[in-house]
């Protein structure tokens, strides 16, 4: 007889952050950012590759957001 097989989910909890140089203003980077953080990936491509709504609606409060991004020293 098989075992099932037994998943855990790993969970990642933590703080990251950078210092990133913007050539706009702080009113047009928190209006990308917070507003359509879909187009933060076509900004910067060499260090966001994307993100994806989980839930809820771009830009509204309370939604959910994957990011995929680079981590560490990219060339």
């Amino acid at each position: 007889m098989a075992e099932a097989a037994t998943t855990k989910a790993s969970t990642l909890v933590g703080k990251l952050e950078t210092d990133v140089e913007i050539k706009a203003s702080a009113g047009k980077f928190h209006h990308m950012f917070a507003g359509r953080p879909h187009h933060v990936s076509k900004a910067s491509p060499g260090k966001i590759k994307a993100c994806d709504l989980h839930e809820g609606d771009w830009g509204k409060v309370g939604s959910i957001v994957y990011w995929n991004y680079v981590h560490g020293k990219y060339t």
